[in-house]
């Protein structure tokens, strides 16, 4: 009897791993998708789906989570959670420590010049018209998702990026792809860089010659419901914690044309909801006319939808207009999926949504519920600190110039004192920690010497560059920021910063909760494990094997 029993449970075992090894086999090889779709809401946290998921419509934001993946427990792993690093993380799948975009701005030493990450030059030459604005992805060290797949069906397979921001569009796209499109605020239609072409397709021309730009511009902003009676999960309309448009209002509603008017351009577009929409408008035509998802090579579609950051930039985070903002744009996301299912099919289609980064409240909203916050001045306390230090050594500038939370020292001055460098970033960082709002501070040989495995201090070590960070990094407290002219910003380690949404929807995806910490970095290897081809060359995340399971 013992024997048998023995027996019945290996056969059963035998079963269970025959089908699981046989599900893996099936899903390793299953037919790839035809189109992978990646959509990269521009600082949307995690909380904002659960705080308005009541005001929410059934058919955008919930239903790509009620029959897709939803990723709870997903955050970017690194310090500076700025733009350009979080495009670059995403299409990676490693940390900036590897990629190079270590923030949206840096110093080079060696050629003493500020590089802004995707900014190129001033001026951009396209069908022999001169716009402002040259953009190209040549900072990023590594190869992403669309290099990896251009280079695995070679060029056979289509890699295109759309966003109104032209960073977001240029680095996330990397440095294969086809066209990286973005909104050029002058005339308000959409423009590549010379990277790319030397002339605008001519589908694109026509787009631009529809005028959507002045139908939008012509609509004035007012909230899609009553004030009085919804968003309950906003601060009030006239809350003193925004700037809104300047010079002109920060409560509902904003009459575009007029500001068209001011401006003389169609800059204010961003940072409406409608820009959200011309951005899904150009995406639906992109998919037409390029015949994306058509042929047996599966093509990818890289979705920024930016409105989010530039408005958030002017009215916060807990802003009705962020709410109505996302209300929306809940509204797009219903149309673009349809129409993904109508043109495609949904069954041919991997869709990814998620965001480049969180973003802070506003220092001032949070003081005045007892909360610490702050503003920090990088400038002033650089100042100071040079002061300080030609106090202790001589006369000079010392440290040359600060970009977010990073200190530059002056290499050639320090070489010629004869002081040991790693003696004055300890100096720096002993200094650094004693302003308001300083939580600590580590000079670049303790990153360089030293492995951290876990907490705020892993994450600087995983932001830093050797070739491009600072001489000594800081970190500030929770709540606290730099404005530079706006009422928040992000570019923290914690939670508000890096936890944001990841869901996975479409191409037979099941509905389940993934609940297990993921991390924006997985995505990238994820997609490269569906489509079995190589992930990108530096990435380190893992694939989430649950999605096919």
């Amino acid at each position: 009897m013992q024997f048998k029993s023995v027996l019945k449970i290996f056969v059963i075992l035998f079963f269970l791993f025959f089908q699981l090894y046989k599900s893996t086999a099936q899903n390793q090889f299953k037919k790839p998708p035809k189109l992978v779709v990646g959509i990269v809401v521009e600082e949307m946290r995690y909380e904002m789906l659960l705080r308005y998921w009541d005001s929410f419509g059934e058919n955008g934001f919930k239903k790509v989570i009620d029959e897709g993946v939803f990723c709870t427990q997903t955050h970017h792993n690194y310090l500076i959670t700025q733009n350009g690093v979080g495009q670059a993380s995403i299409v990676t799948g490693t940390y900036p420590s590897y990629h190079g975009i270590i923030s949206d701005v840096w110093y080079n030493k060696l050629t003493d010049e500020i590089v802004e990450c995707a900014d190129q030059s001033k001026f951009n030459l396209i069908d022999g018209f001169l716009s402002v604005g040259n953009y190209s992805p040549d900072h990023i060290l590594t190869s992403t998702l669309g290099d990896e797949l251009k280079l695995a069906t070679n060029d056979s397979s289509k890699v295109i990026s759309i966003s109104l921001n032209p960073v977001s569009s240029v680095i996330a796209g990397g440095q294969l792809a086809d066209y990286a499109f973005w909104f050029d605020h002058h005339d308000g239609g959409w423009i590549t860089g010379n990277y790319y072409t030397n002339s605008l397709p001519a589908w694109v021309e026509q787009f631009n010659l529809k005028g959507f730009q002045d139908i939008y511009m012509k609509k004035n902003w007012a909230s899609m419901y009553s004030l009085t009676n919804n968003y309950k999960k906003s601060l009030p309309d006239d809350s003193d914690f925004e700037i809104g448009f300047r010079n002109y209002r920060y409560t509902f509603p904003y009459d575009l044309a007029y500001l068209k008017n001011r401006s003389g351009d169609y800059k204010y577009l961003k940072y409406t909801p409608f820009g959200n929409t011309y951005t899904k408008d150009f995406a639906v035509s992109t998919i037409i006319n390029e015949e994306l998802g058509k042929d047996e090579y599966t093509d990818l579609l890289l979705v920024s939808f930016a409105a989010t950051h530039f408005s958030g930039e002017l009215f916060g985070p807990r802003s009705v207009e962020m709410e109505d903002l996302l209300l929306r744009l809940d509204y797009d996301i219903e149309h673009f999926i349809r129409f993904l299912d109508n043109e495609i099919g949904l069954e041919n289609v991997l869709v990814y949504l998620t965001s480049d980064r969180g973003v802070a409240d506003v220092p001032e909203y949070l003081i005045s519920k007892k909360q610490n916050a702050g503003i920090f001045d990088g400038e002033k306390s650089l100042t100071l600190l040079n002061s300080y230090l030609s106090i202790l050594y001589k006369e000079g500038e010392w440290v040359k110039t600060y970009f977010s939370r990073q200190l530059y020292f002056d290499q050639s001055l320090i070489d010629e004192s004869g002081i040991d460098l790693y003696e004055i970033q300890n100096k720096v960082a002993d200094f650094m920690v004693q302003f308001n709002g300083v939580a600590n501070a580590l000079p670049a040989r303790t990153l360089n010497s030293t492995n951290f495995e876990s907490g705020i201090n892993q994450k600087i070590q995983n932001s830093f560059h050797q070739k491009r960070s600072g001489d000594v990094i800081i970190n500030l407290e929770p709540g606290w920021i730099e404005k530079n002219g706006y009422v928040t910003k992000s570019g923290s380690g914690y939670n508000y910063d890096t936890h944001v949404p990841l869901i996975w929807f479409g191409w037979g995806i099941e509905n389940s909760k993934i609940d297990r910490p993921t991390e924006v970095i997985d995505i990238a290897p994820t997609i490269s494990w569906i489509l079995n081809i190589t992930a990108p060359n530096a990435s380190i995340g893992k694939p989430i094997f649950e999605l096919t399971k």
